[in-house]
């Protein structure tokens, strides 16, 4: 079966094919965490782990890649997942611009990405905008502030107090 790199939109697309996606999962006993999906093809993720492992020994790029992931606190195997996809990328970008490898293409890249993230952090987050009270909201948010300004009190009591607080006699 030939495969064409322009059957895949995306790298992620490529990436789902291979299994080397992230995917969330979760155990019985409620340890969870992002993963290697490793629901795609299993002979050609094989060959890719191999070539990733012979790369972190021979290629300074991808042994950096590796290093990166070492110190941000990965085990080696998720480190070697990462070292995989990137390989899959270069490899998809070979393949899609018909060029042999550049690493410097390749550094340009990452400073280009490194600048988007950068704008985006100093962009207005819409989680820290102010609280606006005339905002539409939700029956059930209108409800919920309405219990939050009543008193918490019986009818018969004056805001909890039941009793007046005895005075000792001696």
């Amino acid at each position: 079966m030939n495969q064409s790199v322009e059957c895949f939109a995306s790298v992620k697309k490529l990436a789902s094919f291979f299994g080397l996606h992230p995917a969330f999962k979760i155990s019985g006993d409620g340890s969870s965490g992002f993963k290697m999906s490793k629901q795609g093809r299993k002979e050609p993720r094989r060959i890719l782990f191999m070539v990733a492992v012979t790369a972190i020994r021979a290629n300074p790029l991808i042994r950096e890649v590796y290093e990166r992931h070492l110190k941000k606190g990965k085990t080696r195997m998720a480190a070697i997942g990462a070292c995989m996809h990137k390989i899959l990328r270069i490899i998809y970008g070979m393949l899609k611009n018909r060029t042999s490898f550049d690493p410097q293409i390749d550094s340009n890249n990452r400073q280009r990405a490194a600048g988007r993230a950068a704008d985006r952090k100093t962009g207005k987050s819409r989680r820290y905008q102010r609280f606006d009270a005339a905002a539409p909201i939700s029956r059930r948010q209108t409800k919920k502030r309405l219990e939050r300004k009543e008193p918490h009190c019986d009818k018969d009591t004056t805001c909890g107090v039941i009793a007046p607080v005895p005075v000792s006699s001696t």
